[in-house]
């Protein structure tokens, strides 16, 4: 059996929630301020998520509490992840070989 820790669990959950509100938007299609639609997060996580979309500039407010999702904003925060996290994956792979080659 494999015990997940809190970390991981919250991770996911985060996760979830930003598919959710990305996904909210994309059924209504408001990607464009024209098109924005009213947002009301269901639960404490995914308030939290939108807060940090809002300020990444991924959601913004078209005014009266109506928002849109800025796929260009997005695309940039995903490619962003990636330049961080790739060039760590690889050194951790790189070093996880290098032990299991000592250890052989």
């Amino acid at each position: 059996m494999i015990a997940s820790s809190a970390p991981t669990v919250v991770g996911a959950l985060a996760v979830r929630a930003r598919r959710k509100i990305r996904a909210h938007f994309f059924v209504l299609h408001a990607v464009t301020a024209e098109e924005a639609v009213p947002f009301v997060p269901q639960r404490r996580i995914e308030q939290t998520q939108f807060d940090r979309m809002l300020r990444a500039g991924i959601v913004r407010e078209a005014g009266k509490g109506r928002y849109w999702f800025d796929i260009v904003a997005w695309q940039k925060h995903q490619d962003r992840t990636r330049m961080i996290l790739v060039p760590i994956v690889i050194a951790v792979c790189v070093l996880v070989a290098g032990l299991i080659t000592l250890l052989y």
